[in-house]
């Protein structure tokens, strides 16, 4: 992850969602932090923890197949982030497809997060389609700045 010539911000906060470490409601929790609403922003029907909120709630998860569907990966997703990152490293952590893989799963996981800021800052509402062209265009600005390497 930390090879990857992604901004740097962004491979912070992937490698605090893979340790767990983001500032999740279920952590904020864990850590004594007195908090109202602990559900989902994004479905409210589950506690907002990493595994959920990024991978698991019902309004995110398609848009993860969606996402696998065009590199034609199959499977099940794993249920931790580290997990998750991890599946599609193909074994070869300098490979192009690797590489790719990494930073679409950094880009999508970041819109994600960005997203759920927006809804509980801004009293934003969800849209799939928005948080979807928000990662293209992450990917697709970094997959650029790859080209000049």
């Amino acid at each position: 992850m930390w090879n990857v010539k992604i901004p740097s911000k962004t491979s912070f906060f992937a490698w605090r969602l893979i340790r767990d470490r983001l500032r999740t409601k279920s952590n904020l929790r864990r850590r004594n932090i007195e908090i109202n609403d602990s559900f989902c922003p994004f479905f409210r029907n589950n506690e907002e923890d990493a595994a959920h909120l990024f991978f698991n709630c019902s309004k995110i998860l398609p848009v993860w197949w969606e996402s696998v569907s065009w590199s034609n990966i199959s499977g099940v997703f794993p249920q931790t982030p580290r997990h998750h990152f991890l599946q599609h490293g193909f074994g070869r952590p300098s490979g192009v497809r690797s590489q790719r893989w990494q930073i679409w799963w950094i880009a999508l996981s970041w819109s994600i997060w960005q997203h759920r800021n927006g809804i509980i800052f801004s009293n934003d509402s969800f849209n799939g389609s928005k948080l979807m062209e928000d990662a293209i265009f992450l990917c697709l600005s970094w997959f650029k700045n790859l080209e000049r390497f």
